[in-house]
């Protein structure tokens, strides 16, 4: 459930069936009526009875409201926040320093690009950036000091070498580090991030996100981490489901290298050399593959891709000694 459903239930309750308004921007937005409430939430509308400018309709339109401002709202922010149970998303900064100065232009467009994400769900207080002011959501010096002021019982950080498997569990808060690794020397960051926590008395539990019993394939940048816990936790979706949404082809290629030397076969003839079944691509719809993208990482990693038909005449013409396929001209 995200804060556009929670806002349609409060609207039913007081048996409003259409919504209007004349904010350009909410009109304007990809999901109109997410962006009223966020504009409710934030405290800078409310609900007004009338009917005002663009009309969203949610049944027919015989009890019009609007969103704006008025002498006597029927909802307000107070009146949204209590009924809005969601989780905080925490983008832990403590090692922001020790990027480099490219890292750390990546980390603030990647938070920037989180907060995006958070307004498709919740809105702006729910992204908390602990330790560094970067201008987006809601600033926090320390991250225990945020946990213990709000009271937070449940603390879930994502960690690739997490101890178990994120696979939704609900939480009061999600931990996301705040790192960017361009240089390849920042393995086991995260996990330090946990360490830090916990010597300030703080108890976090470390799960990773697995794409079928691996970490390879899982994006790593802060907002599609960001983007998958909420897809998961507040939309239902299964992780596999949740990743694959914000998989690049990229990352998607990333494992593919891993995956495909597992489905190639040996053949000797003068020199070996290992095939793929050109029917394999179908194996990973999984993956955010192009058939493009299947060809090239076959061709980087030196492997040839047949037609299934011409594969298997080869190999009847082929002895097999249990390893390889030895094919004599």
């Amino acid at each position: 459930m995200r804060l556009r459903d929670v806002f349609i239930e409060a609207l039913r309750e007081l048996g409003i069936d259409c919504i209007s308004t004349e904010i350009r921007r909410i009109v304007e937005s990809k999901d109109p009526i997410q962006t009223m409430a966020n504009y409710v939430i934030m405290g800078r509308a409310d609900v007004c009875r009338g009917l005002k400018g663009y009309v969203f309709r949610i049944n027919s339109c015989k009890n019009p409201a609007y969103v704006g401002k008025c002498k006597d709202p029927i909802l307000r922010r107070d009146d949204l926040l209590e009924r809005a149970n969601f989780p905080y998303i925490v983008i832990d900064c403590s090692l922001f320093n020790l990027h480099s100065e490219k890292e750390k232009r990546k980390i603030v467009l990647q938070v920037q690009q989180s907060l995006g994400v958070v307004r498709k769900f919740m809105w702006d207080e729910m992204l908390v950036v602990t330790h560094k002011d970067l201008g987006f959501g809601l600033y926090y010096p320390s991250t225990s000091d945020f946990i213990r002021d709000r009271g937070l019982r449940r603390v879930i950080l994502l960690d690739p070498n997490g101890d178990c498997i994120f696979k939704g569990q609900k939480a009061d808060c999600y931990i996301v580090g705040g790192i960017v690794d361009k240089s390849g020397e920042k393995r086991g960051w995260t996990s330090k991030i946990r360490e830090n926590l916990e010597k300030e008395g703080v108890d976090v539990e470390s799960m990773r996100i697995e794409l079928r019993g691996d970490v390879v394939g899982v994006p790593d940048r802060i907002n599609t981490i960001v983007e998958i816990i909420l897809r998961v936790v507040l939309d239902g979706e299964d992780v596999e489901v949740a990743v694959r949404s914000v998989q690049s082809n990229l990352v998607a290629r990333w494992r593919l290298r891993k995956e495909i030397p597992k489905r190639t076969i040996r053949i000797d003839v003068k020199r070996p050399f290992r095939v793929v079944r050109k029917s394999e691509f179908e194996n990973f719809k999984w993956l955010n593959l192009r058939k493009k993208d299947f060809y090239d990482v076959c061709s980087e990693l030196g492997y040839l891709v047949l037609d299934d038909e011409w594969l298997e005449r080869i190999l009847r013409l082929s002895s097999y000694d249990g390893r390889r396929y030895i094919f004599k001209v």
